[in-house]
């Protein structure tokens, strides 16, 4: 081997997750994934100083050339259309309500 050759630093999951700020396991659940790029010796997950400023810019959000959302109004402030109901006179379907309650008179095994 000739002294050209450069050998990268390599970090250990736990390393790398200590200088990324995010839980080992986290780190180690994307790899196994195939979602970040690492290295594989020995059995065991390693990254490089690279792999980890290309996990950073792979999470990199910007913001919107606007500023904020597309019409500048949150999820929940957003005009709804009404649904129409198809004029066979039938009422069009709702969803369920988000807290998992709902009136169906059944109380359980002793509604007998």
């Amino acid at each position: 081997m000739t002294a050209n050759h450069y050998t990268p630093a390599l970090y250990t999951a736990a390393e790398a997750a200590e200088i990324l700020r995010v839980k080992q396991s986290w780190l180690e659940h994307q790899a196994a994934a195939r979602k970040i790029p690492f290295t594989m010796l020995g059995g065991a997950y390693k990254f490089t100083a690279d792999h980890l400023a290309a996990i950073v810019q792979m999470h990199e959000k910007m913001p919107s050339p606007s500023g904020s959302g597309r019409d500048g109004r949150s999820r929940s402030q957003r005009i709804r259309k009404p649904v129409q109901a198809a004029g066979s006179g039938v009422a069009p379907l709702r969803p369920r309500p988000r807290n998992g309650r709902h009136d169906s008179g059944f109380t359980g095994p002793s509604a007998a």
